[in-house]
């Protein structure tokens, strides 16, 4: 159910170009992170790592965040 790690979704969840709009705080949390580490840091190594992050924090929630999930990758 989850896109392969090298996806083009977690890119654009990452730098904000896909919006995801959650009533999940830890969620809400990671998106807003995302957004200062971009903003302060647009270099193609800082965009893999958020990409990564990202990637491993629905791996690791995937169970608490499937709906999410479901909503972000259709």
């Amino acid at each position: 159910m989850i896109p392969a790690s090298n996806h083009a979704v977690w890119t654009q969840i990452a730098t904000g170009a896909k919006t995801i709009n959650s009533g999940k705080l830890a969620i809400n949390l990671l998106v807003q992170a995302n957004k200062l580490s971009y903003e302060s840091d647009r270099s193609p190594a800082n965009v893999k790592q958020l990409a990564a992050k990202t990637y491993s924090f629905f791996v690791q929630f995937e169970k608490l965040f499937s709906n999410e999930l479901a909503k972000i990758i259709e």
